[in-house]
């Protein structure tokens, strides 16, 4: 089922409303005290200008709640917009999940999420200008409309990339991270040799750490 929740903020703390997807039915309140320490909105532009995002048309204050909601190990993939439900909604890929997020200026924010593991497929339909995400979660559905084409293929590929990384077994990304920290000390020393420069070096550390 997908986790759907309304945020609020009280003074220092996060207040989440828990709500069916179905009915928006309250069936919880949690209290989010501080602790979990979350990125700044600086470092969210910086991930975002990296992925490739740039359609955020209507989404600019979804944008800003950003630093609210992502946790500090979470990597955002991609992100765009489109029509959900009838309103704008922002929707991010990350390395754990697929945000949905929509700030009114009754409700609040409004955001539905899909854990990476949750989703048996994902796929997109284009049109002449704009076109449709579908994301499978069990039996259910979500359908997010009016998304620029240009952003579809992206978004796809980023969350498809996050669910294989997801499930490849442990030892296989320790080997991955062991065998490109090697790689990196070899180009190092060719650096220090005088053999490459220092531009050459960081664009191959940069290929090797998947960046």
């Amino acid at each position: 089922m997908l986790l759907t929740h309304l945020n609020y903020r009280l003074g220092k703390d996060n207040v989440m409303l828990l709500i069916l997807p179905r009915d928006y039915s309250t069936i919880g309140i949690i209290i989010l005290l501080g602790g979990n320490k979350m990125k700044s909105l600086e470092e969210i532009q910086l991930m975002l200008k990296e992925c490739g995002a740039t359609d955020f048309w209507g989404t600019k204050k979804e944008v800003k709640e950003l630093p609210n909601i992502i946790q500090e190990d979470e990597i955002i993939t991609y992100a765009t917009s489109g029509m959900l439900n009838g309103n704008t909604w922002l929707v991010v890929s990350t390395n754990k999940r697929v945000i949905f997020l929509d700030k009114g200026m009754i409700f609040g924010l409004k955001q539905i999420e899909i854990p990476l593991g949750k989703i048996n497929s994902i796929g997109h339909k284009k049109g002449l200008i704009l076109g449709e995400i579908e994301i499978w979660d069990g039996a259910s559905k979500m359908n997010v409309t009016h998304v620029s084409k240009d952003t579809l293929v992206p978004f796809v590929n980023a969350v498809n990339k996050a669910r294989e990384e997801l499930n490849k077994p442990q030892a296989q990304i320790v080997n991955q991270q062991v065998s490109s920290a090697d790689e990196i000390l070899k180009f190092k020393a060719l650096l220090d040799q005088g053999i490459i420069t220092l531009e050459e070096f960081n664009k191959k550390k940069k290929e090797l750490l998947g960046l």
